[in-house]
């Protein structure tokens, strides 16, 4: 039976970035680097706890304990906004990220929560970059490990204010006694770590939880939003280009039906898209597309 979370201050959320929306958010170490730190900031800034988070190439996950949905939202918007100036200053990209779709979750139940937060562990494995706990962007390393982290870790307060505004790139005045190593605020700072363990009990429990494959539901819930936000001029353009790489054709007069009807699943498939506008786009009847969907 599912534990509701006991009513408090505080709710949980799960956030999302589209990957859809741009190609690559963090291009190297660096990016990584003063995203890490971006967190740190907008955490403290807006007062937020952090649970659980992973940063990835082209999306980030977030798992997010706070009082509202609106103080949720205004740290994502903030972290979204400085990593948007970061791209354009050192990337030279244009453009704004605060336009960046985004998809919160509440999280209702025990049992969500630990659902969604091994989710999000587990990004880095599920994209084959290696194991969770290896990965250096997020959290995956700190639940129920042995050790503090080791090598030259100071404070904040060891580093001048100059030095600290460089490193964050922020005039914002972190807790002097938070631990830094190699130029990142370490995340056990400011994440809930204890209570993360508190909640799984045991090592053991938290694996058992991410064995289970429960990603489908959770896949699915965020494809159907990222699919809301791929508008008609945006899935026309993915269907010109599906259908160069399947039958190197580029207009939608030159297909058959038959052909329709395989682009449709192979565009459902990826993007989930609503059959309403898949019947539009490829301009077949509605009937047909419902029934062979």
């Amino acid at each position: 039976m599912e534990r509701t979370i006991p009513s408090s201050q505080y709710k949980y959320y799960h956030v999302c970035s589209d990957g859809y929306y741009t190609s690559v958010l963090f291009i190297d170490e660096i990016d990584f680097m003063a995203a890490m730190n971006r967190t740190a900031v907008c955490a403290f800034l807006f007062g937020v706890i952090v649970i659980a988070f992973v940063l990835m190439d082209n999306h980030f996950h977030f798992i997010i304990k706070c009082r509202s949905k609106a103080e949720c939202i205004r740290f994502i918007n903030e972290f979204k906004r400085i990593t948007g100036v970061h791209n354009a200053t050192r990337h030279g990209e244009k453009g704004s990220l605060v336009r960046l779709p985004v998809k919160v979750i509440d999280i209702v139940d025990e049992v969500q929560l630990k659902t969604d937060i091994c989710y999000v562990l587990k990004n880095p494995t599920k994209a084959r970059i290696g194991m969770f706990y290896h990965y250096p962007w997020g959290t995956g390393n700190l639940y129920f490990r042995q050790a503090a982290p080791g090598g030259d870790v100071r404070t904040i307060g060891d580093y001048t204010v100059d030095e600290i505004r460089k490193m964050c790139r922020t005039r914002v005045a972190l807790p002097k006694e938070w631990l830094v190593k190699d130029g990142i605020i370490l995340p056990e700072n400011y994440v809930a770590v204890d209570e993360v363990e508190r909640l799984f009990r045991t090592t053991r429990s938290m694996m058992y939880f991410l064995s289970l494959n429960q990603d489908e539901q959770i896949e699915k819930d965020l494809g159907e939003w990222n699919a809301i936000r791929l508008t008609d001029a945006e899935l026309r353009k993915a269907r010109r280009e599906m259908s160069r790489m399947m039958f190197a054709k580029d207009r939608l007069c030159d297909l058959s039906a038959p052909e329709r009807m395989k682009l449709a699943r192979k565009l459902h498939d990826k993007y989930l898209s609503s059959k309403k506008q898949l019947a539009r786009i490829l301009q077949l009847p509605l009937d047909v597309v419902s029934r062979e969907l």
